[in-house]
């Protein structure tokens, strides 16, 4: 855990950085009037919805919901944190990055240095082993893999020896002791006393973070010992749910081909690089977890799930693509024909074979379906029955009407039914689950998460009134000199939306001198609110005089409401008689519909 970097430093790497310059090393932008638009790299979409406002250094999505300042950006595109992020911005423009940091955050961060220096000790040993005649056996192991020197290399592959201690004696050696080197996961200890190595021949896989420091290591037996793939424990610095294989040498590829492929093992990543698969990574032999979604989701919201072709590995394809859905990612799935993984395929088949699997990987209803088919069959209205209850889930969380249709029709074709009779599943479905998810997530809030921001994106305004208002908070936020004439004309409290009457009354609070200040006090759904605003254009060229008529606007509404709760009371009135409050009524009524209206002009 690093210090806490002083605000001065956070502001001044903010204002001397371009927003457009950094987000346009990771996607194409196009100039529109005084914004930038691209394609989200954050959701998938063929119509751009990622505005840049170059003047006030901030992002926003319309599509999916997120946006935020430059830091924000690096965040969620590189998987960073936000100390990580000011720093590595900070490195990049040549201001240095000093830390307020607590004795506390002082011995926790020496603790993570000291962890991160051994696990690349441990590296350079294993690999330095694989050079020497003690590693001629992983040598010709990997040889028989077809995993060249090249390959080896950019992967960091090791050689852990068969004798007891020899890690434990090379640590050791250079001072640090065997109580330390098991927490680390690298030793195990004696119950006599001493210690002996966890890993002992094996070929070495180095666990990298997302950034590309060791954390953990995977070792794979060269025969037929138990277990095939070892793994460093968990512990404080490796955490296999929170990890994904070979992520760091994928982020680049990832993002120019636009989607990940998601692959079992170590050698499927190793093997599938070296023949010209850039985006691939690897759930570390475990489970999948929504962790690891969230962490794919900082990079793409597109996964193709290549498994292995046996039936654990259906298994675990359709559960991962659960999570993988439930999170918000398109899901396809891969099918392995005539090889047991891609590992073999690629072997077999080359980069040409493999891309046509991926080409023609099924959305993942569609694989379901047919999974679900293979094992009810299709011969009774129970059996067709059956196969629905596997998918509705699903279906019930697709979130495009288009998307929808589609695969409600493909769901009709293959259980031999009327779309009709589908559409009517999912719906009873829907009403008798209320839209539960497919997995409980105790983060959805997560600020990657970012499919769950768009139920609460404010709509396009339609009605006169809704625009103006609109159109009055985002005029105020950019200019605050036209405040005064706000509150003179309109008062605090005018707006019906009660979001942005939140807004304004935080902005009235604390954010009038500063945009940052004033997005830092608000919630996240209120930030992509106010971001959503300023990233539009004005709608015109004069602004006092379109201000002008924004608060005519909301005047005119206003007598508007007052006048037709007059003319019900006067009908009440009129109805039971009351001949006194009728002509009371009735002088307010024609004093609201004499008035000349709001005067205009903007004093600023």
């Amino acid at each position: 855990m690093a210090g806490r970097i002083p605000d001065s430093v956070i502001e001044e790497i903010r204002q001397r950085t371009d927003i457009v310059e950094v987000i346009s090393r990771y996607i194409n932008l196009e100039k529109r009037g005084k914004n930038y638009l691209a394609l989200c790299p954050f959701h998938q979409e063929k119509t751009p919805s990622f505005n840049i406002n170059q003047e006030r250094q901030i992002f926003h999505c319309f599509g999916c919901g997120v946006g935020g300042d430059v830091f924000k950006f690096l965040m969620m595109v590189e998987g960073l944190s936000f100390p990580e992020a000011v720093r590595s911005q900070g490195i990049r423009i040549g201001i240095d990055v000093p830390e307020e940091a607590t004795p506390k955050d002082n011995i926790q961060q020496a603790k993570k240095d000291r962890a991160l220096k051994i696990y690349g000790l441990v590296r350079d040993f294993y690999r330095f082993l694989l050079t020497k005649d003690v590693g001629i056996p992983a040598v010709k192991y990997l040889d028989s893999r077809n995993i060249t020197g090249t390959t080896r290399e950019n992967f960091e592959l090791g050689y852990a020896p068969p004798g007891w201690d020899s890690l434990t004696r090379f640590l050791t050696a250079k001072g640090i002791s065997g109580e330390e080197l098991t927490k680390l996961g690298l030793v195990h200890k004696k119950e006599s006393g001493g210690y002996y190595d966890r890993f002992r021949n094996r070929v070495m896989f180095p666990i990298w973070d997302s950034q590309g420091r060791v954390v953990g290591f995977g070792g794979r037996t060269m025969g037929d010992d138990s277990p095939k793939y070892l793994n460093s424990p968990e512990g404080e610095f490796f955490k296999k749910g929170q990890l994904l294989y070979g992520l760091h040498i994928a982020r680049k590829g990832i993002r120019e081909l636009g989607y990940v492929v998601l692959m079992e093992g170590y050698m499927d990543v190793v093997a599938t690089y070296q023949h010209g698969v850039t985006n691939a990574v690897a759930s570390l032999g475990t489970a999948f977890t929504r962790e690891q979604g969230k962490l794919l989701m900082s990079y793409t919201h597109d996964v193709v799930i290549a498994y292995d072709s046996d039936n654990a590995g259906v298994k675990a394809a359709v559960r991962s693509a659960d999570i993988l859905q439930d999170l918000g990612c398109q899901v396809r799935i891969a099918t392995i024909v005539g090889a047991k993984d891609p590992d073999e395929y690629i072997q077999a088949y080359g980069l040409e074979g493999w891309q046509k699997v991926t080409n023609h990987a099924m959305p993942m209803v569609q694989y379901k379906l047919l999974q679900a088919a293979q094992k009810h069959g299709l011969q009774t209205p129970g059996a067709k029955q059956r196969i629905l209850q596997e998918v509705l889930p699903n279906l019930a969380s697709v979130a495009s009407a288009i998307e929808l249709e589609d695969t409600v029709k493909q769901t009709a074709t293959v259980l031999q039914v009327n779309w009709e009779t589908v559409l009517e599943e999912i719906k009873n479905y829907k009403k008798n689950t209320r839209k539960k998810p497919l997995f409980k997530d105790n983060s959805a809030n997560n600020s990657h998460n970012i499919p769950s921001m768009r139920k609460f994106l404010p709509q396009q305004p339609k009605d006169a009134r809704s625009v103006a208002e609109a159109g009055i908070l985002r005029l105020v936020i950019e200019k605050n000199e036209f405040l005064n004439y706000i509150l003179k004309n309109l008062g605090t409290n005018f707006f019906q939306n009660s979001l942005y009457q939140k807004i304004f009354d935080v902005y009235l609070e604390k954010g009038q001198n500063s945009t940052t200040k004033l997005l830092d006090e608000l919630d996240e759904i209120s930030q992509g609110v106010v971001r959503g605003l300023l990233v539009q254009e004005t709608p015109g060229e004069n602004v006092d005089q379109i201000l002008s008529d924004f608060i005519n606007t909301i005047k005119r509404s206003s007598e508007k409401a007052k006048l037709d709760e007059l003319l019900m009371q006067l009908a009440a009135a009129e109805k039971s008689g009351d001949t006194e409050r009728v002509i009371q009524l009735s002088r307010k009524i024609n004093l609201i519909m004499k008035s000349e209206g709001p005067e205009r002009g903007v004093a600023t």
